[in-house]
C-alpha cells in the first residue's frame, strides 16, 4: 500500500473555513425568524390579517410576518414617502390606484367589501332607536377623517340622510372612531359592518338607517420593490384560500 498523505496546515484551515460557512449558511437557513415580510394593512383589518399572520408563520416558521397597521390614507402617504412593503392591502379602490399609478405596487386584486354601521354607545342603547333619534337629539358622533375610505363614506351616507357632521369628532381611523364610543367618549359612530362584529362591548347598531348601502372594497397588491415577492405572494393566496374566507365573513367582511 502507497503512503498517505498528510493535510498541511494550510489544507486544513482552508477546510475548517468552508465548513465554518456551510453551518453558517445551514443554521441560517434554518433558523426561526430568518426571513421576514412585511404587511401594510387596513385598520378595518386588524383581526383578519392578525389570524393569517399567525397561520402564515405556522406554514413558513422561517418566517416573520412584520404588520404596519393604520388607516389606508396613512398607509398610502407612508409608502409613498419611501416606507419599505411587501404587501400593501387597502380599505379602498381609489387609494391603492393611487400606489399603482405613480408604479409602486403590481396588479391589485380584490379580496373583500365592507359596508357602513351606525353604532350607538352602550349607555345609549335603550334610547336611541333610529337615525331620526341622532338627528332630533344632540348627540356627539365620531366619524373618520374625511380622507380615509370609511369618512368619505360616512360623509355621503350622512348627507343622503340629513345627518348634520359640522361638530362630529374626526379619528384617524375607523379603529379609534370604534374605540371612542365602545368606551362611551361619544354617544354615536360611522364605522364598518366588521368592526360592529369584531366589538366585544354591547353597542346599539341601527340597523334600519340604511347605511349598509354604503361599502368600500378592499384591494391587495405585492409592491414593486418587495424583496420578498414570493413570500409575499404566498401570503396574499391565503386570502383566496378557506382560511382567508372563513376568516373575512367569520370578521363581518363580505366576500367579492
Amino acid at each position: 500500500m502507497g503512503q498517505q498523505s498528510i493535510p498541511s496546515a494550510r489544507s486544513m484551515r482552508i477546510l475548517l473555513a468552508t465548513v465554518t460557512v456551510l453551518i453558517a449558511v445551514f443554521l441560517n437557513g434554518c433558523g426561526s425568524g430568518s426571513h421576514s415580510i412585511r404587511v401594510f394593512a387596513a385598520s378595518s383589518l386588524t383581526e383578519v390579517v392578525q389570524h393569517l399572520a399567525e397561520e402564515y408563520e405556522t406554514r413558513y416558521p422561517n418566517t416573520d410576518v412584520e404588520l404596519n397597521i393604520a388607516g389606508s390614507g396613512t398607509l398610502v402617504m407612508q409608502l409613498q414617502e419611501g416606507a419599505d412593503a411587501d404587501l400593501v392591502i387597502l380599505a379602498s379602490r381609489s387609494h391603492m390606484d393611487q400606489l399603482r399609478d405613480i408604479g409602486l405596487v403590481r396588479a391589485p386584486k380584490q379580496i373583500a367589501q365592507n359596508s357602513l354601521a351606525v353604532i350607538v354607545s352602550p349607555e345609549l342603547v335603550k334610547d336611541i332607536g333610529s337615525i331620526d333619534d341622532v338627528r332630533r337629539t344632540a348627540l356627539q358622533i365620531a366619524v373618520c377623517v374625511k380622507s380615509s375610505p370609511c369618512g368619505a363614506l360616512a360623509w355621503a351616507y350622512a348627507s343622503s340622510v340629513g345627518l348634520d357632521l359640522s361638530s362630529a369628532t374626526h379619528e384617524s381611523n375607523v379603529k379609534a372612531v370604534l374605540a371612542k364610543v365602545e368606551r362611551d367618549e361619544v354617544d354615536v359612530g360611522i364605522v364598518y359592518m366588521s368592526d360592529l362584529r369584531t366589538s366585544r362591548e354591547q353597542l346599539g347598531h341601527l340597523a334600519n338607517a340604511r347605511a349598509d348601502q354604503y361599502s368600500t372594497s378592499y384591494p391587495l397588491a405585492v409592491t414593486t420593490d418587495s424583496k420578498a415577492r414570493r413570500a409575499a405572494e404566498n401570503f396574499a393566496a391565503l386570502f383566496a384560500e378557506p382560511v382567508g374566507q372563513s376568516a373575512l365573513t367569520h370578521f363581518g367582511f363580505q366576500l367579492p
